[in-house]
């Protein structure tokens, strides 16, 4: 009788471990996704300002897609932080990496003078830059060549608007205004007497996104301490269905330091 007990018992552990075996195998393989700062994605002001040089490459953030009640877990391994201090983490909607627009173009006052323009637009249209004459001869230290300080620039849909002003040596303190119109392929076309020359320069505009994407459907924020020596960590888990697609913002009491590159699951 004792034979019997100990075949059914070992029977029974022999059927158990193929199963537990094969669910183990098709869990997801971790998944290292990259931090930025926040500066580095999202224009600056206002993000920026609280970045912590060197936390991103310091952390990490961790993804696995277990088999099970989890359908995927995140982990954030944080380093280079400050000391004891509470952050606040958003599972947040992806977003496009923000790229700023520029303007590099020329004009020529006059019919005669052709003076260049380069500058970096911000999120809402606006730009300051340098210029001077004659175009390409940037810092313009020879003699006869004047440096300007553009200012006071707009795009307001296809318009282009700024002000420069001479620095010297030739006529410091002579200030123009020049306006232009933003073809649909970048080019400009201008006012007299200030007339964009050919070719006229480009406008290349603002992509991606300008702010946060908002709080991923489901989800609250949800928060972090370091310690005496500035790290911490932090897990959460998505019961259910996963999102396709998030992204990741820790937020000091300052602001946004920390966005993640964005995070697709299947």
């Amino acid at each position: 009788m004792k034979k019997i007990i100990l075949l059914a018992f070992a029977w029974l552990l022999f059927s158990a471990v193929p199963a537990l075996g094969a669910k183990t195998n098709n869990a997801g393989a971790d998944k290292t996704y990259v931090w930025h700062l926040s500066g580095a994605v999202m224009p600056i002001p206002p993000y920026g300002l609280a970045d912590i040089v060197g936390s991103d490459t310091a952390s990490k953030l961790i993804v696995n897609q277990p088999n099970g009640n989890v359908s995927a877990n995140l982990t954030g391994v944080m380093k280079g932080l400050m000391p004891n201090t509470t952050y606040t983490v958003y599972l947040s909607n992806p977003y496009v990496k923000y790229i700023p627009g520029a303007i590099v173009g020329t004009w020529t006052v006059m019919g005669s003078y052709t003076h260049d323009i380069t500058a970096t637009i911000g999120p809402d249209g606006s730009f300051t830059g340098i210029g001077g004459y004659p175009s390409g001869a940037y810092p313009y230290t020879s003699p006869g060549q004047t440096p300007e300080a553009i200012a006071g620039g707009q795009i307001t849909g296809n318009t282009i608007t700024f002000t420069t002003t001479y620095a010297g040596p030739y006529d410091p303190g002579y200030t123009a205004t020049v306006i232009g119109t933003i073809g649909v392929d970048g080019s400009i076309t201008g006012n007299v007497p200030w007339l964009w020359s050919a070719p006229a320069g480009t406008v290349t505009l603002n992509s991606g996104n300008t702010g946060w994407p908002g709080q991923l459907t489901g989800t609250e924020p949800f928060t972090f301490t370091t310690s005496s020596d500035g790290t911490g960590s932090w897990h959460y888990n998505f019961k259910g269905e996963a999102p396709g697609a998030l992204s990741v913002w820790i937020n000091s009491d300052a602001g946004t330091i920390l966005i993640s590159d964005p995070i697709t699951l299947p």
